[in-house]
């Protein structure tokens, strides 16, 4: 027992060392330690050998937002994180966003910057979220709302409030802005000023009109591991690929990019044989764009530009904006997909799904069909509100190729097709139906 006990004491001190060891190596370097505060304004970041912290940051608030240990390469590997500093910027990169955070050294720490506060006044609340959406959303005059006259809704100085009428006031204050990507989650509840279509009665929820598109289809799919993804090739040459959302079960130590590639591999060497494709996104509320990245990366054989994106600055004015990014989608391989595609679309298809569509816009073979999605294309910047709740906004503009913005008006159809309630509620789905004729028309 004794030799057994040794033993054990052995392998957990090699297990520490190599620990140590390993932290040694990949803690962030001289040049990326210290205090780092993004070109846009919002997020402060502090390096240090051990810890890593964030912070959200508004003209009158500096709030922790996250720690994690500064073992760089086990970030990486967990959650596909890295940093890196080029010409004296740190440039943060994170697994389902296409362009990296820029940020620049300052001094210090802000001297303001703290915790949130669980007992932060209404007022203080109010003003935390008034001001970061007044600094960082980039879309007021698109949905025609004043937020400046929204201020009038602040809570006078010394007002106490039960949160639920906290809650219910900020989501006054958002009302106006068609927006699924603006919200605000508390431990009592989540609210969103998005509106939902006027079709989407209560019974026709995501999944009842993802079955119905099954009922429809009338055969079994194929489910791909891991992922958001049905499919089959029907006799008839035509094949049909539903994508739920765009997320992913990522494996550790790979990228959802990578990971959803090698996944959408198994739909892709079915398809090859395929007449023609739909892919189905009518009710994907999104994910993550990199997950949309793998998928699109098997329809080209070339790296080829898709959009630009723009970050809003944080200026006082509102008008200043990053130098524009611009999306390079890289092919999975040498032989894609080239067959022609139908996309489906409806108003529930939302951020990363648009994001796809997006993509796949730029391609010959692709037509999309049905309604305009729902024009929330935006990543969200994070922020905490002064009694820890976390407010979610839109602050960045995507723009195809063309130059066309999408946000708040949704990605228009080559094909309009009209969705009601009346016979998705009867267990009809004529737009899928419809798609199938013009797929099989193009055999």
């Amino acid at each position: 027992m004794k030799r057994f006990l040794n033993q054990i004491w052995i392998v957990i001190g090699a297990f520490v060392a190599a620990i140590v060891v390993s932290w040694v190596i990949y803690m962030p370097n001289g040049d990326e330690r210290g205090v780092w505060r993004a070109q846009t304004g919002g997020t402060i970041i502090t390096l240090t050998p051990f810890t890593a912290k964030m912070y959200s940051e508004t003209s009158v608030s500096c709030l922790h937002q996250l720690s994690f240990p500064a073992h760089l390469k086990l970030v990486e590997m967990a959650e596909g994180a890295t940093v890196s500093v080029i010409d004296s910027q740190l440039h943060l990169n994170v697994d389902g966003s296409l362009d990296p955070m820029i940020l620049e050294r300052i001094d210090a720490l802000p001297d303001n910057c703290s915790a949130a506060n669980p007992d932060a006044t209404p007022r203080d609340v109010f003003d935390s979220m008034w001001t970061a959406m007044d600094e960082h959303y980039a879309f007021f005059d698109l949905h025609g709302v004043d937020w400046d006259a929204r201020r009038a809704l602040a809570p006078a100085m010394g007002d106490t409030m039960t949160d639920s009428a906290l809650l219910a006031l900020l989501s006054d204050t958002l009302q106006g802005l068609d927006d699924g990507h603006v919200q605000i989650g508390a431990p009592i509840g989540y609210v969103s000023p998005a509106q939902d279509p006027d079709w989407l009665v209560d019974t026709l929820n995501r999944d009842a009109l993802t079955q119905i598109a099954r009922d429809t289809l009338g055969t079994d799919l194929t489910p791909v591991d891991l992922t958001g993804i049905e499919y089959v090739l029907l006799p008839d040459g035509v094949g049909y690929v539903l994508i739920r959302h765009m997320g992913l079960d990522t494996p550790f130590g790979t990228t959802s990019e990578t990971a959803m590639a090698l996944a959408f591999s198994q739909v892709a060497d079915v398809m090859t044989d395929a007449n023609s494709m739909i892919i189905d996104l009518r009710y994907n509320p999104g994910g993550s764009d990199s997950v949309s990245f793998g998928v699109a990366s098997h329809f080209i054989d070339a790296p080829l530009d898709v959009f630009t994106k723009t970050t809003r600055d944080g200026s006082e004015n509102g008008s200043g904006q990053s130098a524009p990014f611009t999306a390079v989608l890289q092919p999975f391989d040498a032989t894609p997909l080239t067959q022609p595609v139908i996309v489906l679309t409806s108003q529930l298809t939302g951020s990363a799904a648009e994001i796809l569509i997006m993509t796949m816009r730029e391609l010959a073979q692709v037509i999309t069909m049905g309604q305009p999605t729902s024009g929330g294309l935006s990543d969200i910047l994070g922020f905490k509100l002064a009694n820890g709740w976390d407010l979610g906004l839109s602050h960045q503009t995507y723009r195809a190729m063309d130059g066309q913005s999408f946000e708040g008006v949704g990605i228009p159809p080559d094909i309009p097709f009209a969705i009601t309630a009346a016979p998705l509620l009867a267990g009809e789905d004529p737009l899928l139906r419809a798609a199938f004729v013009r797929a099989r028309s193009a055999n």
